[in-house]
């Protein structure tokens, strides 16, 4: 082997060690990436399992109606009224991170889509009582502008998607881990 031959060997050998090394970084990058959905997926049901969040539905199923008013808000107490907030802020957090694809809209609407479809209404009727409510205190309109935006845009989407075909017990029945 002269000079030449072995100089673009060599060449060769480093340009395979560069692209090895390549290939190496996108697959650890997208083990990151698997890895922070998984773990946002988790921080997603702690924040949907904490009592505060539960007894914020809890209340938006059992003591909100599609025609709520704001006289019938004023029957909650204190703590219920903070579960409420704790819930729709959560929620609009949620959206937001969703929106700005820190979270993956597939496993935001795996968690949000069964509370859209039982609550979505309510949930809107709330968020208008909220505003109405900012907006007399603030006296300024851009409230409808900015207060819990996501969260309806969220709901909206979630709106889009078609409906299950079946309960998820069902459909993947045939399931194994």
């Amino acid at each position: 082997m002269n000079l030449e031959d072995a100089a673009n060997l060599g060449e060769l050998l480093g340009g395979l060690a560069i692209l090895a090394t390549m290939m190496f970084g996108i697959r650890q990058i997208i083990e990151l990436n698997k890895t922070k959905e998984k773990e946002a997926a988790r921080d997603l049901a702690n924040i949907f399992s904490s009592p505060m969040y539960q007894t914020g539905l809890s209340l938006l199923l059992n003591k909100f109606s599609e025609d709520f008013t704001m006289k019938d808000a004023t029957k909650f107490n204190r703590t219920e009224l903070d579960a409420m907030s704790y819930m729709a802020y959560n929620m609009n957090s949620v959206a937001m991170m969703t929106f700005n694809r820190q979270l993956s809209f597939t496993s935001v609407a795996q968690f949000m889509q069964p509370v859209n479809t039982i609550m979505g209404k309510r949930l809107r009727v709330f968020i208008r009582m909220v505003r109405e409510n900012a907006k007399a205190l603030l006296q300024d309109d851009r409230v409808d502008e900015v207060l819990f935006d996501y969260t309806l845009w969220l709901l909206d989407r979630m709106d889009e998607l078609p409906a299950p075909e079946a309960p998820v017990n069902i459909l993947h029945a045939n399931w194994k881990p």
